[in-house]
């Protein structure tokens, strides 16, 4: 889902912070894992904690990707 050849025509890649976000605003999820090379991508990836959920707008995107690479 971070790699924008993958990506259905006309949508963008997502970033690890919007992924981690998506995880932790889906109620279905009890976990949320990251895996980190720098100090800077922990940073960022704990930065996602003091945001707010995401919308249900881009949580639709964000499925809706997801089938699309899924093919479900």
């Amino acid at each position: 889902m971070l790699q924008q050849k993958r990506m259905p025509e006309g949508e963008t890649a997502l970033t690890a912070p919007e992924c981690y976000r998506f995880v932790l605003s889906n109620p279905d999820v009890d976990v949320c894992m990251t895996g980190t090379k720098t100090v800077g991508q922990m940073k960022e990836n704990l930065a996602v904690l003091e945001q707010v959920p995401l919308k249900e707008e881009e949580m639709r995107r964000i499925r809706k990707t997801g089938e699309y690479l899924y093919k479900k």
